[in-house]
C-alpha cells in the first residue's frame, strides 16, 4: 500500500487539495522535499548509529550531491559546509561512507520505498489504458558515463562506469537494477541481456505484487527467445522491442484485432511468428507511425496488450533516454564520484533517488509551465495537420495530453538548486516558480 505520508504531499493534477495539505503553504522547502525521504528512513532496517556521519545528513548529503553541479567531491563537501545547517564534513569521512556495503543497502533499501510509495504521476496515461491494468511497465537501458579521476587505468585508460536503469511508465520512477560487470576491466562494456541475466525474478519483478505482470520495453540488445520464455514461465516479466534485419523468424498464423478500435489506427500487421534459432513463439506486429510515415517491426511475448497501445509504449520508451539526457546535461552527472564497485553503485542509487524526489516534489507544488504547454499544443497541432495531410489516421493515445514531459525541465532544476540553499517557505519558493514559468 502506498505511504500515507508521501500521498499526502501529492496533488492530483486538476483536483483540489485535500486536508492533509492545508497546511502546506507554512512549510519549509527541504520539509516538502525531504518528506518521502523521512517517512523511508523512519520504516528502515539498515540504519545505525554514527555520530560522526548519521544516516539521515548522509543521505541528503548523496541526494543534494547528485542535484548540484560539482565537478569533485571536495567541491560539493565546501559547498555543503557554507549552505547546510549540519556541520562540516570532512573529505575522508564523506568518501569512507560511498563504500561502506551497509550504506549502500541503505540507500537501496530507502530508494525502493520511495519509489513503491509514489502514486500515479499525473502525466501518465496508463491508468486510463484497461489492457495495462494488471501490469508493471518499464523502459529500460543501459547507460555509462566517464570514470573517477582516481580509477586505475587498464592499458593506459580508464574503462567507463555502466549501470543500467528502468524507468517506470506509471509512477515516472527511475530504479537501477544493477552496475555493469567489466570483469575487472576485462572488457568495456557489458551487454544488456548479460545484465538481465543475472538478475533473479525478485529482482527483476521489481516488488511486483502477486498476480501482476511486469513488461520491460527495451531496445534489440534484449532479444532471445529462450530467456524471455523463462522469465513468462518462471515470474511473470515479458518483453517488447523492436525486430532487426538479421533476426531469422517465420511468420504464421494472423491474430485478429479490432481495426476500427482508434487505439490501433496505424497498426498494419499482427502475426504470430517463431524464431528459426530458438523454436520460440512470440508476437509480431507491424505499425506505421502516423506523424512520420515511417513503419516500425515489434516483437514481444505478451499476447493480451492492444496493439496500438504496445506501440505507444514503445513510443514512450524514449523518456528513458530523455532521463539520462537530464543526468548528463541538466545534473552536469558526468563522472564516477569515486574508484570502488560499492560507490559506484551508491552513486547510482543516489542520481535515482534525486530523480523520484524531485518528481514528488514537481506533483506537490502542481505549477504548470504555460509556456511549455503552448509550446506542446503547437507542436500537437503541426502533427494531426501533418497525418490529416497525408491520410493516416492516428490513436488519441499520442495527443491526449500536451502536457505530459519527457524530462524534468531544467528552469524546475535550477529552481530547485536555489530553493535547497535559501530553504524559504514552500509558499515563497511557489510563488517565485510561477514568475520563473510565466516570464522566462
Amino acid at each position: 500500500m502506498p505511504d500515507p505520508a508521501i500521498i499526502g504531499l501529492t496533488l492530483r493534477w486538476g483536483q483540489k487539495i485535500n486536508h492533509m495539505q492545508q497546511n502546506i503553504d507554512s512549510q519549509l522547502f527541504r520539509d516538502i522535499l525531504y518528506t518521502p525521504l523521512q517517512a523511508a528512513v523512519h520504516r528502515s532496517k539498515c540504519q545505525r548509529l554514527c555520530r560522526e556521519l548519521p544516516d539521515q545528513q548522509w543521505l541528503q548529503m548523496g541526494i543534494e550531491r547528485a542535484l548540484g553541479q560539482h565537478r569533485s567531491g571536495r567541491s560539493f563537501l565546501q559547498h555543503w559546509a557554507m549552505t547546510a545547517d549540519y556541520p562540516a564534513v570532512q573529505v575522508t569521512a564523506f568518501f569512507a561512507t560511498l563504500k561502506s556495503r551497509r550504506r549502500l543497502s541503505l540507500v537501496e533499501e530507502i530508494n525502493a520505498h520511495v519509489a513503491h510509495n509514489m502514486p500515479a504521476h499525473p502525466h501518465s496515461q496508463i491508468d486510463s489504458l484497461e489492457d495495462l491494468s494488471g501490469i508493471d511497465v518499464y523502459a529500460g537501458d543501459g547507460h555509462y558515463h566517464e570514470a573517477s579521476t582516481h580509477e586505475k587505468p587498464i592499458k593506459g585508460k580508464r574503462r567507463a562506469v555502466g549501470h543500467f536503469y528502468t524507468l517506470n511508465y506509471r509512477i515516472r520512477a527511475m530504479t537501477h537494477l544493477t552496475a555493469a560487470d567489466l570483469q575487472d576491466g576485462r572488457k568495456k562494456k557489458e551487454h544488456d541481456l548479460s545484465a538481465l541475466k543475472r538478475l533473479d525474478a525478485a529482482q527483476l519483478r521489481q516488488g511486483a505484487g502477486t498476480g501482476r505482470q511486469v513488461l520491460y520495453v527495451w531496445d534489440r540488445a534484449v532479444i532471445d527467445f529462450r530467456f524471455w520464455d523463462k522469465c513468462k514461465q518462471t515470474c511473470g516479466v515479458y518483453f517488447l522491442t523492436r525486430t532487426k534485419e538479421s533476426l531469422k523468424i517465420t511468420q504464421y498464423g494472423s491474430l485478429d484485432f479490432d481495426p476500427e478500435d482508434p487505439v490501433n489506427a496505424g497498426v498494419l500487421k499482427d502475426q504470430l511468428a517463431s524464431s528459426e534459432t530458438s523454436g520460440k513463439t512470440f508476437r509480431y506486429i507491424e505499425y506505421q507511425c502516423p506523424v512520420s510515415g515511417t513503419i516500425y517491426a515489434f516483437i514481444t511475448n505478451h499476447m493480451q496488450v492492444r496493439l496500438g497501445v504496445l506501440a505507444w509504449l514503445y513510443l514512450r520508451r524514449w523518456d528513458i533516454e530523455k532521463t539520462y539526457d537530464t543526468f548528463k546535461n541538466k545534473l552536469d552527472e558526468t563522472k564516477a564520484w569515486a574508484s570502488s564497485q560499492t560507490s559506484k553503485s551508491v552513486q547510482a542509487q543516489f542520481l535515482c533517488l534525486a530523480h523520484n524526489l524531485t518528481v514528488i516534489l514537481e506533483t506537490t507544488v502542481g505549477v504548470e509551465d504555460v509556456k511549455e504547454t503552448q509550446r506542446r499544443h503547437k507542436r500537437d497541432k503541426a502533427a494531426r495537420a501533418n497525418c490529416e495531410k497525408h491520410g493516416r489516421a492516428f490513436s488519441s493515445l499520442l495527443f491526449q495530453n500536451p502536457s505530459e514531459r519527457s524530462q524534468l525541465c531544467l528552469k524546475f532544476i535550477r529552481w530547485l538548486r536555489h530553493q535547497l540553499s535559501a530553504n524559504q517557505l514552500i509558499a515563497t519558493a511557489i510563488a517565485s516558480l510561477k514568475v520563473i514559468y510565466a516570464q522566462l
